[in-house]
């Protein structure tokens, strides 16, 4: 068993091999020509079977660029069945030279969803035009292969005789594009997606895309809580786990090690022995997960499981999750910080509206920018809007000169200490005001302003 098995030489092959044998030694392979051709009548010394032997060294190159041709091809007749197919055909479908010839092309390797696309090939090949298109065929354990597609018609004295058809592999470049569309995609949704649960369910999909992702879930680790969570989790099997300590599953060894991890039926095993991991929910079949790291850190785990003998990953698949975590774990924390921004400005405006004291920001002129309710109600008015149209110059300060100073006093030292000036409200009366405060600048306003807190001391100063 497994011994090589070698079909009997014809006489044919031997005499045609030989002859290619002779051609390529003379260095000079001749030309393809029909044997009614005229240069061939002068050879009258010529052995009669001269031009038999020129048939066969043709159809012996002939033969081998067919066979030793880097894509498959397929020769077709009448009614597009099969006349001839390669070793590559074989390779890459699985049918034999057996299994293939006499059967209609469409019928053996194009999937049933392509029946208008094979109606199309057919009335354009029969018209005499070429066709060129990327497309699916199916192979004979019915799995589905990208192939780029070329055919043109054979003819013989003017007619349409066969057609020839190449197919060559391009599933590696249709991964690429998808990998590469995929993390385009992430990187989009990063900017786009409102909150961390659209962009976890828009990642679900993106990855649904590249492998098999029906059970999938995304774990954080907080290291201030110590908690591990599950922001996001889709499995077929298992409910949503609660944040939990770290223990000793599958999660936390790819989180502890920092390395990916296809964790099949004999690798759980062998880690479980080794004291490395414990089954935590439903057994799946295999398990794969990879890190989400920012430099050598890692934060969390991406996963993907299945319970089925019908879908196993693979190396490849691994491969292809670890392109998608960098991408994701970049995303993630970039996400991550802008909600823990958005939650610090949240609570700072929250301290602000709720302050006792007056706040408000100004431009280094003096013109209010925002303000706190308890300003408002300092100066005695309603709203913010009747604030803000003030000129502070005119309408606030006593006496516009106070201004002035206070800008003296920021321009030497950067900062107002507690500097007290006199302020007028709505209804004309005069109060004391202290004020605290120093000049800030941000992304949304590079020019400088100003940040002071207003203290009403009117009372104590009567006191």
């Amino acid at each position: 068993m497994g011994e090589k098995i070698t079909r009997p030489a014809k006489s044919a092959d031997l005499r045609r091999a030989r002859l290619l044998k002779d051609a390529l030694q003379r260095g000079s392979p001749p030309a393809l020509r029909h044997p009614q051709d005229p240069s061939l009548a002068d050879r009258s010394t010529a052995p009669t079977n001269g031009t038999a032997d020129h048939l066969e060294v043709q159809r012996a190159y002939l033969d081998q660029l067919v066979e030793d041709a880097p894509e498959a091809i397929s020769i077709l007749e009448k009614g597009f069945r099969i006349t001839r197919i390669n070793a590559e055909f074989t390779r890459m479908f699985g049918f034999t030279t057996e299994d293939a010839l006499g059967e209609r092309i469409d019928s053996l390797i194009v999937p049933p969803d392509r029946s208008a696309e094979t109606r199309w090939i057919r009335e354009t090949l029969e018209n005499g035009q070429k066709i060129n298109l990327e497309t699916k065929r199916r192979r004979k354990d019915g799995t589905l292969v990208d192939v780029s597609i070329s055919g043109a018609p054979i003819r013989v004295s003017g007619t349409q005789a066969s057609v020839y058809v190449l197919y060559r592999d391009i599933t590696e470049q249709k991964r690429a594009e998808a990998l590469s569309s995929a993390l385009y995609r992430i990187a989009q949704r990063t900017s786009t997606a409102e909150d961390l649960q659209q962009f976890y369910a828009a990642i679900h999909n993106i990855v649904g895309e590249l492998m098999y992702a029906r059970n999938f879930y995304i774990a954080l680790y907080d290291s201030d809580s110590e908690l591990l969570s599950f922001p996001y989790f889709v499995d077929e099997q298992d409910p949503t786990p609660a944040p939990k300590k770290l223990g000793r599953g599958l999660t936390e060894y790819v989180l502890r090690t920092g390395e990916p991890l296809l964790a099949t039926p004999s690798v759980f095993e062998e880690l479980v022995q080794r004291g490395e991991a414990e089954l935590i929910g439903a057994y799946s079949l295999d398990w794969m997960g990879v890190p989400l790291k920012i430099g050598n850190n890692s934060f969390g785990v991406l996963v993907v499981q299945s319970y089925t003998d019908s879908v196993r990953f693979g190396e490849r698949d691994k491969e292809i999750l670890v392109f998608v975590s960098q991408q994701l774990a970049s995303a993630i924390d970039h996400k991550r910080n802008q909600e823990a921004l958005r939650r610090s400005e949240a609570r700072y405006r929250s301290l602000v509206q709720s302050a006792v004291y007056g706040i408000y920001r100004s431009s280094l002129d003096g013109k209010f920018l925002d303000l706190n309710p308890a300003l408002i109600a300092m100066l005695g008015f309603d709203s913010a809007e009747e604030v803000l149209a003030l000129d502070p110059k005119k309408d606030v300060f006593l006496q516009p000169e106070e201004q002035a100073r206070l800008m003296d006093e920021f321009r030497r030292s950067g900062r107002l200490d507690s500097i007290e000036v006199r302020w007028k409200r709505k209804d004309g009366a005069a109060i004391t005001v202290r004020l605290s405060g120093r000049a800030v600048t941000s992304v949304e306003e590079p020019d400088e302003v100003l940040e002071i807190i207003a203290e009403d001391v009117t009372e104590r100063r009567v006191l």
